[in-house]
């Protein structure tokens, strides 16, 4: 299967495909907001950003099959927590679509746009506990863990986040053990 990324600029028929990606993933939503997705949940995240960061820093792409499909999303934060870092706060596919290596593509997707920042050398993401089933997956990617849990909250569901992150620079990488 051939996919792409196209940066979403919130038009009403990008956030209509994006809540349809989030709907096409209930066992996500309820592991991380303890609900099915609610119907606004592409609005809010549009526009959710960390305290003090720019507008211009966040980049939501719809993962896209094909010139018209979005499959997934994910959502990178440019500089964040720190000048040198891109944080990937969400990769997400619908459901009918995991498990079958379109993840580890569009993720390399985003990696690729992540390395034409120079600025940024380490991607960081925040794995909620109730997801720690994706670890293997983000440390197949080269993550690892950085041993630092931050405390989670979505309403009235309460958890910790694992903190993984990649260097991006190739003196900084542990060996491919598939080479």
């Amino acid at each position: 299967m051939y996919i792409d990324l196209r940066r979403l600029t919130g038009q009403p028929c990008e956030m209509g495909a994006l809540q349809k990606v989030l709907e096409g993933a209930p066992s996500y939503a309820k592991r991380v907001t303890g609900h099915p997705p609610e119907g606004a949940e592409a609005r809010r995240l549009f526009s959710a950003l960390p305290p003090g960061v720019p507008c211009d820093n966040k980049y939501l792409y719809g993962v896209m099959a094909g010139e018209h499909d979005m499959i997934g999303c994910a959502d990178v934060i440019r500089g964040w927590p720190t000048p040198s870092t891109a944080l990937i706060g969400l990769l997400l596919l619908t459901e009918m679509h995991q498990g079958c290596g379109v993840g580890r593509c569009a993720y390399h997707l985003v990696e690729a746009k992540v390395q034409r920042w120079p600025e940024i050398d380490v991607l960081r993401i925040s794995v909620v506990c109730s997801l720690a089933a994706v670890l293997p997956f983000w440390r197949r990617l080269g993550f690892a863990e950085t041993g630092e849990v931050q405390p989670y909250r979505y309403d009235t569901l309460v958890s910790e986040s694992i903190i993984l992150t990649k260097s991006l620079r190739d003196d900084d990488r542990p060996p491919d053990p598939a080479s």
